[in-house]
């Protein structure tokens, strides 16, 4: 499952430090991996593309409680679930 996050962040060099520390715990919950992509227009708004196992694995890691405090300290988020991916041939 992909699910893209919106984050309006309150500094993106804070956020960005907490997100690389959460990285062995996003795997073991199922995380595949995480493409971030920065506001160009504003650098604290960043959109992340995530892969996950199923959508029962990012539920359960948002709701661990050094997880939601993070996220809590790092600013506000939106999470869009995407029920399907194709790409257009070059």
């Amino acid at each position: 499952m992909k699910i893209i996050m919106r984050r309006q962040l309150k500094d993106y060099d804070a956020w960005k430090e907490v997100v690389t520390q959460l990285d062995g715990l996003r795997a073991h919950y199922g995380s595949r991996g995480l493409t971030s992509y920065r506001n160009a227009a504003d650098p604290n708004e960043v959109f992340l593309v995530f892969d996950w196992d199923d959508n029962k694995h990012y539920t359960k890691y948002l709701e661990l409680p050094d997880v939601a405090a993070a996220i809590a300290a790092t600013g506000d988020f939106e999470v869009i679930e995407i029920s399907e991916v194709f790409d257009l041939p070059e």
